[in-house]
C-alpha cells in the first residue's frame, strides 16, 4: 500500500519511541495480568492502518492519536473492569476513560463498545526512558471474553477484505447482538437461575444434597472451616464418582446420598473433625468409605492418592488402587 510521505515521515520519527512505550507498558501490565488470570495482548499501530485512520478526517492533529500503541486486557465479565481501571490509574498517567455504553448508539445498532483507558507513561524522576516516551498516548481496551472473541473472529472477515459487503456488516452486527445477549445473561446469572425451569435429574439432585450435607457440617462447626473445598461442585463430582465406582450407574444417586448422610451422622455423633486442619474434605469421605461406613462401600475400583493424612487422621493404612506419581 502506498503511504503519503508526510504520514510516513511522521511515523518513522515516532517509531523508535513506540518500541520503548511497548516494552514499558507490556512489562508493567503483563505480570499483573498473569497474576490476576487476565489474558493480555499488545501491539504497535501498523503504518498502513494508521494512514487509513488519518484519512478518515476524524483527527485534527497528530497529538490526538491515542492508539499508536494499544493493548488489550480480556476480562471474564464487565464487573471486573473497575479493578483494572484502578490499577491503570496508579500505574500510568490517566488521560481519559471511555466507559462502555458511554458513546451515542441507536438501540438497533451493535458494534464494538468496550471500556478503553487512554494514558501516558508517568514522568517519574530516575525512570530511564526517553522524555518523548511520556508524551505518547496509548490505549488499553478492556473487552469481556465474549466481546474479544467476537472482535477477533469478525475483524479480518469484515474489515480486512477486498470489498464492502452489506451482508458481512449485517452478520457481524448479528453476532455482536448475540454477544450482548450472552453478556446480559451472565451479568444477571444468579437472578436468571431463578427463572430457569428445572427438569428432574437424579444425579444433579444427589450432588446438590451432597453439597448441602457437607456444607452444613462446616456451618455447624462439626468440620473445621479450613477443610472447605475450593470448589463445592468439584467436591460433589468426586464424591459421586467414588460412590458410582462401587454401586454402579443406576444406584449411584441413592447410594451417594446414603453415603453423605451416613458420614454426617457419624461426625455429628463422634466428632473429631472440628480441629482438623490438614488434608482435604474428600479424604474424610475416602477414610469412611475405606472403613465400610455403608453397605458395599469400597475403594477397590477407585484411584486414591495415598497420603500421611489418610493414614494418621483417617486410619486408612492401605489403598487398594493408589495413584501412581511415576516414580
Amino acid at each position: 500500500m502506498a503511504i503519503p510521505s508526510r504520514t510516513l515521515n511522521a511515523f518513522r520519527r515516532v517509531e523508535p519511541i513506540l518500541d520503548t512505550v511497548d516494552r514499558y507498558v507490556s512489562s508493567t501490565l503483563r505480570p499483573w495480568c498473569d497474576g490476576q488470570g487476565y489474558p493480555f495482548k499488545g501491539r504497535k499501530k501498523e503504518l498502513a492502518s494508521l494512514s487509513e485512520k488519518l484519512e478518515s478526517g476524524r483527527y485534527d492533529r497528530w497529538s490526538q492519536i491515542d492508539d499508536l500503541y494499544a493493548c488489550t486486557i480480556v476480562v471474564p465479565t464487565a464487573q471486573h473492569e473497575d479493578q483494572i481501571l484502578d490499577f491503570l490509574a496508579q500505574a500510568f498517567q490517566e488521560v481519559e476513560v471511555r466507559k462502555r455504553n458511554s458513546t451515542q448508539k441507536a438501540p438497533d445498532v451493535f458494534r464494538f463498545d468496550s471500556t478503553r483507558f487512554v494514558g501516558k507513561i508517568q514522568n517519574i524522576p530516575g525512570l530511564d526512558l526517553p522524555e518523548e516516551a511520556s508524551q505518547i498516548q496509548f490505549e488499553v481496551q478492556i473487552p469481556t471474553a465474549f466481546e474479544y472473541a467476537w472482535a477477533v473472529v469478525t475483524h479480518d472477515l469484515v474489515y480486512k477484505t477486498n470489498d464492502f459487503d452489506w451482508r458481512k456488516q449485517r452478520l457481524a452486527a448479528l453476532l455482536k447482538a448475540s454477544v450482548e445477549q450472552s453478556e446480559l445473561l451472565i451479568s444477571g446469572f444468579q437472578a436468571n437461575v431463578e427463572v430457569v425451569p428445572q427438569s428432574p435429574h437424579p444425579e444433579s439432585e444427589a450432588k446438590q444434597q451432597i453439597v448441602e450435607i457437607f456444607r452444613t457440617l462446616i456451618n455447624l462447626g462439626h468440620v473445621s472451616k479450613e477443610m472447605e473445598p475450593a470448589s463445592w461442585s468439584r467436591f460433589a463430582d468426586n464424591v459421586y464418582a467414588l460412590t458410582k465406582s462401587y454401586s454402579g450407574f443406576r444406584a449411584a444417586p441413592d447410594k451417594a446420598v446414603e453415603l453423605a448422610t451416613a458420614i454426617k451422622g457419624k461426625i455429628e455423633e463422634e466428632g473429631g473433625y472440628a480441629d482438623l486442619m490438614s488434608g482435604s474434605m474428600f479424604q474424610i469421605v475416602v477414610g469412611m468409605v475405606g472403613a465400610g461406613i455403608t453397605s458395599k462401600a469400597s475403594l477397590d475400583k477407585f484411584t486414591v492418592i495415598e497420603s500421611v493424612e489418610l493414614r494418621d487422621f483417617h486410619k486408612l493404612e492401605r489403598v487398594p488402587k493408589p495413584f501412581d506419581f511415576d516414580g
